[in-house]
């Protein structure tokens, strides 16, 4: 059973099943690791062209640092670029490390046939630090050029240099396989427990939805971007009758209950947050004018008319809800948008139980 366990959890490592659960945050990693590796390339050839030519001018050493220094300039304009276009910086890992591990290769082989070759082995041990990707990728990337060397070798070097440097590689080769294994193992982790604590962070520990900073530094977000959409305020009707007459856990169980009704009504892409009590906030993204959020409030009335919970048997769950809209040409924030939903939400409650109410708007005929 636990050798089972251990093969499962290493089947699990290598495939690198953390990822797909911080894809996000994966991609932004990889960013960051793109530009470092952007400038230490630029710091350590300009560097070494420097010491060249203190030492006796240009020679074919500088002319391969200069083309590294051209190289590292290309691929930080392409980290500027590619953070305004948000592509997949995993996949542009792979693409600017190839280049890097096309020249260990050539200068441990065909540039310098005859002597030992330490280049290859250690870009082999370090460039695939640089990126936090499945275990089995990282793993088929360094066989990959390894075996590549391999055919180049035996090309460019006599037999005994030629052996002597397969058993370095396979040396180094498994090496540096466990060392990127190592710390991609440690790297993961740390990605998962940094999910985790954030997650803790944001998360209403009641109704799992996002708590009152959450909800709106993820409001402040959108309306930075520009996102038109529906800025709503939703209060349970009579929340503390309910918990004077039914108990606090029945209380509870009213909010969870209307917070998962929340959750099944709106997108993925709409940010919901409990904001304190019984008051919720919800931006639905796209939504843009009354004819639309009213099919979204309608729907939402129903399910939570349908909402049951065991031992609420006095008074039937009911929301009010007071909404306004953002535009992208609108100049207002989110204190702006809830002053406006806070005063349709008080209309609402003005005018009766499971009422909804639009902030300056033609209202639709129920209300």
């Amino acid at each position: 059973m636990e050798h089972t366990g251990i093969t499962g959890r290493t089947l699990a490592f290598l495939r690198g099943d953390v990822i797909d659960r911080h894809v996000e945050d994966v991609r932004k990693q990889n960013y960051n690791y793109l530009r470092s590796l952007s400038l230490l390339g630029l710091c350590t050839s300009a560097f070494t062209i420097a010491v060249g030519q203190a030492m006796g001018g240009v020679n074919g050493f500088d002319i391969l640092f200069l083309l590294l220094f051209v190289y590292f300039v290309l691929v930080y304009a392409l980290s500027v670029f590619i953070r305004r276009l948000t592509v997949r910086t995993t996949l542009v890992m792979y693409i600017v490390l190839a280049p890097l591990m096309v020249i260990g290769i050539v200068m441990g082989t065909f540039l310098d046939p005859d002597v030992l070759s330490l280049t290859i082995i250690v870009f082999l041990c370090i460039l695939p630090l640089f990126i936090l990707d499945r275990p089995w990728r990282v793993i088929t990337f360094i066989a990959v050029f390894a075996g590549a060397y391999a055919v180049c070798c035996y090309f460019a070097k006599p037999r005994e240099l030629f052996y002597q440097d397969m058993m370095d590689l396979i040396l180094f080769g498994f090496f540096g396989t466990g060392v990127n294994c190592l710390i991609l193992n440690d790297r993961l982790k740390n990605l998962e427990y940094a999910y985790s604590m954030r997650k803790a962070s944001e998360t209403d520990a009641l109704t799992s939805l996002y708590n009152r900073r959450a909800g709106e530094q993820n409001i402040r977000a959108l309306l930075e971007q520009r996102q038109h959409g529906m800025f709503c305020i939703i209060d349970i009707d009579g929340f503390k009758m309910i918990n004077d007459r039914n108990g606090h856990i029945c209380g509870d169980e009213v909010l969870k209950s209307v917070a998962r009704t929340l959750s099944g009504s709106f997108r993925s892409g709409d940010v919901i947050a409990r904001i304190g009590g019984d008051e919720f906030v919800v931006y639905a993204v796209g939504v843009r004018d009354v004819a639309a959020g009213a099919v979204c409030i309608e729907r939402l009335f129903g399910r939570v008319r349908g909402i049951a919970v065991e031992g609420l048997d006095t008074v039937r769950a009911s929301i009010s809800l007071g909404a306004t809209f953002f535009n992208p040409g609108d100049e207002k924030g989110f204190d702006a948008l809830y002053r406006e939903a806070d005063e349709a939400l008080y209309e609402a409650k003005r005018s009766g139980k499971g009422q909804y109410f639009f902030h300056e708007a033609p209202q639709p005929e129920n209300i």
